[in-house]
């Protein structure tokens, strides 16, 4: 007779036990997370996290000196301690705090979070990160992504930029319906979302309240606009094997016909409700892929579609779109699993990741089920 890991009980010393499989009993352990800016997106990241029986938060960072000390749940609205002190020093924290996976939620642009990214790296530790030029680097940012990769491989550790737009909705799920296709022609993606019940910093990423001068001036200087339209453009091409021999962007105002109110901002006749930005890959002088996104006060039928000219050509339309801000938080709530467990090593994209599911929530106590 034997146990249950081919293990004769009688003592019988004739009796050569196989090798024990562990893998499945590694993998039940709890992933443990420490959780790197604790801004709107990193609050909200936290509090989805907190639902997930996989996961483990052990430790938080954020790069302003008035959150040091607070408490992780204080700070990301949860109404009660998680008794996680947010830690202002970077290094210290990732050396002596054991952690699978270092969550990353501080800014949109790859050379200001490089850094970051490093020492996280350094201290090996993989990464999710939010920043959206992370989700498809290769083609912008050919010196920082080698750099990454290099020290990722060497570390034994992944590093993924995620979120829904880059991320998914503008690239990852076009890429999946194009599976189903032949003779594939080309890819077109429209994103309309009504940013009129989102957060102030995105109200104000898109321009609304500015003048038209004023909205021209930002788009010159680099300051207005989606991030990561780039990437999600780029990841398509690439996938699909389509070498672009152009790319073109316009970005545009959407201007309120008559006064609007915000809890944030007041906009007047002639003032800019948000933006919308277009970018289109070329070869040939024929327009392959485009990517459109409009972001605007109280657009009259907001969602996101999906066409794409092949056999069988297809459309496919979310009414409403998706909302950015919890889907962003439940991606990099899924992906956490994925690249805890995965063998691959380096800087990788979405599309690198297998098939994720929706993540199992936490079981609810019994006294709030009655």
């Amino acid at each position: 007779m034997t146990d249950g890991y081919g293990e004769r009980q009688d003592g019988d010393p004739s009796f050569r036990p196989r090798a024990r499989n562990v893998e499945p009993y590694v993998q039940q352990e709890r992933i443990r997370t420490i959780h790197f800016g604790i801004g709107a997106i990193g609050s909200e990241v936290v509090r989805t996290m907190l639902n997930s029986p996989e996961i483990e938060i052990v430790g938080a960072i954020d790069s302003n000196p008035a959150k040091a000390g607070k408490d992780l749940g204080e700070a990301a609205g949860l109404g009660r301690k998680l008794g996680i002190p947010i830690s202002y020093e970077v290094e210290p924290l990732l050396k002596e705090v054991y952690a699978d996976i270092v969550v990353h939620s501080t800014s949109s642009s790859l050379t200001e979070v490089c850094p970051q990214l490093l020492s996280v790296i350094g201290a090996e530790k993989s990464v999710v990160s939010s920043c959206e030029e992370l989700a498809f680097p290769w083609i912008r940012y050919p010196d920082i992504s080698q750099r990454l990769d290099r020290k990722a491989r060497e570390g034994g550790v992944r590093v993924l930029g995620t979120g829904v737009n880059p991320g998914f909705v503008m690239d990852l799920l076009p890429l999946m319906l194009t599976t189903i296709c032949q003779q594939l022609k080309s890819v077109r993606v429209e994103r309309i979302v009504d940013v009129s019940t989102r957060r102030m910093q995105l109200q104000r990423k898109v321009g609304v309240g500015l003048s038209v001068t004023a909205f021209q001036e930002a788009v010159d200087s680099g300051a207005l606009g989606h991030i990561g339209l780039r990437e999600s453009l780029y990841m398509l091409a690439d996938t699909i094997g389509w070498r672009l021999e152009d790319v073109s962007e316009t970005i545009e105002p959407v201007l309120a016909k008559e006064k609007r109110k915000t809890p944030y901002f007041s906009v007047d006749r002639g003032y800019l409700l948000g933006l919308r930005q277009t970018l289109a890959g070329i070869i040939g002088g024929r327009e392959v892929i485009r990517l459109a996104l409009e972001m605007s006060l109280g657009v009259s039928e907001p969602r996101d579609t999906i066409e794409i000219d092949a056999v069988p050509p297809l459309k496919v339309v979310i009414p409403g779109g998706v909302q950015g801000d919890i889907a962003t938080a439940s991606i990099m709530a899924n992906c956490v699993p994925a690249v805890a467990r995965s063998r691959m090593v380096g800087l990788i994209s979405m599309r690198d990741l297998p098939l994720l599911a929706h993540h199992r929530p936490r079981p609810m106590p019994r006294e709030d089920l009655v």
